[in-house]
């Protein structure tokens, strides 16, 4: 694991020898070897064994050590799985109030002020229907602080790498519908609203009647301040619910578990609060932004790129490990019956970092689970289910997998099963900056691998639980704005490049131009008629994850990539086998304004977005739609297509 830079690239917290050998030297209480066994084989732990052997002393100037740091995380790893719990859910009309939250890092200790809807992180689920109206009256709770000016405007045009003169403005706020096919403009899902502190607005939001059902997610997007803000703990799920009869009934019928990964970065946290001078609610510029019963003061240090407690740096210049929170929770379990199907929605919210998920085959009395894949970000595949053993996410995608588990023989007594058993779900959070140009090979500066949420599977019946069915192949019958485009011939003049340059300039180049987002608004990057269809050869996704508003767009061209496959559709795009690919939009019915930018969220502050104008005459839709895909539709759903008779041969 190579480790380029200081920031946010802590190897880990605790030294395992400190666990195993008993008090280190701070003089803090330390678990012994069997009541740390089940922390043991951790590799946080193990990382830090060479640097718990460097510490000599406890610091004078009050900073926790390696020790202290150990014991928080021994506590950590054995506090008991919380059941998962169900997030609020809200139906138009919807108040969303913007406010400071405290947020809890158990693993470490303490907690972290940040911001959040409705007092809580994630925020309340919000569940709409095709052709519903979703109303929000957003309050902005937030206190006052500097606005643009804490951004030195030059310095942000230059396009630089984590730059802070383009992180500022963190206490206005909005509102963005992310993955929501509806329009950018007046009061819909228009991010060039702003909300000041203080500050009530209103948006309204129409849902298109055949808006397909699917997992979005929703977040501030304020230019300069959506890292901090939607990567910080303001985000929470939209579900666009399935009309009746659209799914198949065995799948209509799969019990649902709303899985939101929130990936707490507390380190780029902070240092984002710092380069921001803002502040939260009452509290002052420059505030004490941990709060611990045993290190009150830790601060960013901008000079030092380190986090300090009265000036002094926590040991090698570290920063804090990420971790994943499920619906709020540290490792919560969830429980489910053996061999019955569970739809799971997957969202992930992030500053920066993709996550890889899968299941630990070390678990004791190991369940075997089974992962079909329905949905990504929020669009059925063409053909459904598609078997996976790991789901690849980037801050905004969103995935829907069904999940089944059985329970297997013992190893050691193959006759016997164990009931009830469980599967380790574990994450691995990664963070690859830069590389080898579009090959697909990119270093790894930051890679934290855990425990996510472990299914705790129970069966009624022994010893041979009741098996659902295997799912059968099924698709949906589509809106026209998602019919297929893998065979169609678009246009020369609706055909572009679009470069993500690997780590300078921050900016979208469009057929070899493009523009650094700063303070205003830029030029448009290209004008594109509704109605019509878009074909993109995209390069430089390998490091910049690519997220579109208003239109989802196709896979139709990709090369060497274990997760996204052509035909899939998409509104964020992060390979890892290669850095280019081709897509395309149908552009369909609404004008003005199409946001296109990298999702890593503070890529994004520092000036790579753009936008294009969408012109023509709104509602206008593509009239070949039909023409390759008859069964689809512009109005509300009208039913399932009945199945084709088999041909009778006389």
């Amino acid at each position: 694991m190579v480790r380029l830079l200081r920031v946010a690239c802590l190897p880990a917290l605790f030294g395992a020898r400190a666990l195993a050998e008993g008090s280190a030297e701070s003089g803090a209480k330390m678990c012994n070897q069997e009541s740390c066994a089940n922390v043991a084989d951790d590799s946080t732990l193990l990382q830090l064994k060479s640097l718990q052997a460097k510490e000599s002393k406890e610091d004078p100037f009050g900073a926790p050590t390696y020790a202290q740091l150990a014991q928080a995380y021994a506590e950590f790893v054995k506090m008991p799985s919380e059941e998962l719990r169900d997030l609020p859910v809200l139906r138009s009309p919807v108040t969303l109030m913007m406010g400071a939250v405290e947020l809890k890092t158990p693993w470490i200790g303490g907690s972290f002020m940040t911001r959040g809807w409705n007092g809580g992180i994630p925020a309340p689920t919000i569940r709409v229907k095709p052709g519903e109206t979703l109303q929000v009256l957003l309050k902005n709770n937030l206190g006052p602080g500097p606005g643009y000016e804490a951004c030195n405007l030059d310095n942000a045009q230059l396009g630089l790498f984590m730059n802070p003169d383009s992180i500022c403005d963190l206490n206005t706020t909005n509102l963005h519908v992310h993955g929501l096919h509806v329009s950018p403009e007046g009061d819909s899902d228009n991010i060039f609203k702003k909300v000041a502190p203080g500050n009530i607005t209103e948006y309204t939001i129409q849902i298109p009647k055949n808006h397909m059902g699917g997992t979005h997610w929703y977040h501030p997007h304020h230019h300069h301040a959506t890292a901090a803000q939607a990567g910080g703990g303001a985000h929470g799920a939209i579900i666009v619910d399935d009309p009746p009869g659209y799914l198949p009934k065995f799948v209509e019928d799969m019990p649902e578990k709303l899985a939101f990964l929130s990936l707490v970065n507390v380190a780029k946290m902070m240092r984002l609060e710092d380069w921001g001078n803002s502040k939260l609610g009452a509290v002052v510029w420059n505030q004490t932004l941990w709060k611990n019963s045993l290190y009150k003061n830790w601060k960013w240090n901008p000079l030092s790129l380190v986090i300090e407690e009265h000036g002094n740096a926590i040991k090698d210049g570290a920063g804090l490990k990420p971790y994943v929170a499920v619906n709020g929770q540290f490792r919560p379990k969830t429980t489910i019956k053996e061999g019955k199907w569970y739809r799971f929605r997957f969202v992930l919210a992030a500053i920066e970092q993709r996550v890889e998920i899968r299941v630990d085959p070390t678990a004791k009395n190991q369940a075997r689970c089974e992962f079909q894949l329905l949905a990504k970000d929020g669009v059925y595949l063409n053909e459904a289910p598609r078997p996976i053993e790991d789901i690849f996410l980037v801050s905004g995608s969103r995935a829907d997998v069904a999940i089944r588990c059985v329970c297997q023989p013992s190893f050691v007594f193959p006759w016997a099963t164990t009931r009830p058993c469980e599967s380790h779900l574990t994450y691995t959070a990664i963070w690859q900056p830069m590389g080898l140009g579009d090959t697909g090979l990119a270093v790894t500066v930051e890679e934290t691998t855990d425990r996510m949420l472990t299914l705790v599977t129970e069966s009624s019946v022994a010893p041979t639980p009741t098996m659902d069915s295997e799912i059968e192949p099924f698709a949906v019958r589509r809106p026209c704005y998602l019919a297929d485009l893998t065979k169609v011939t678009v246009a020369k003049e609706n055909t572009h490049s679009v470069d993500l340059p690997q780590l300078y300039p921050m900016m979208i180049k469009v057929d070899g131009k493009g523009y650094i987002w700063g303070h205003e608004q830029p030029p448009a990057l290209a004008e594109i008629p509704v109605g019509q269809i878009q074909e993109w050869h995209v390069t430089g996704i390998r490091y910049h994850p690519l997220h579109a508003h208003v239109n989802p767009y196709q896979i139709t061209s990709i090369f060497n990539d274990p997760y996204y496959h052509v035909g899939d559709w998409h509104d964020t795009f992060f390979p890892t086998g290669t850095g280019f690919a081709t897509i395309r939009f149908n552009i369909d019915t609404f004008t003005g304004k199409m946001i296109t930018h990298c999702h890593l969220l503070e890529h994004e502050d520092n000036g790579m977005m753009g936008w294009f104008k969408i012109t023509g005459k709104e509602g206008t839709t593509w009239a070949g739609a039909k023409t390759y895909d008859p069964t689809c539709y512009n109005e509300a759903f009208p039913g399932a297509v009945a199945p084709k008779k088999p041909v009778v041969w006389r």
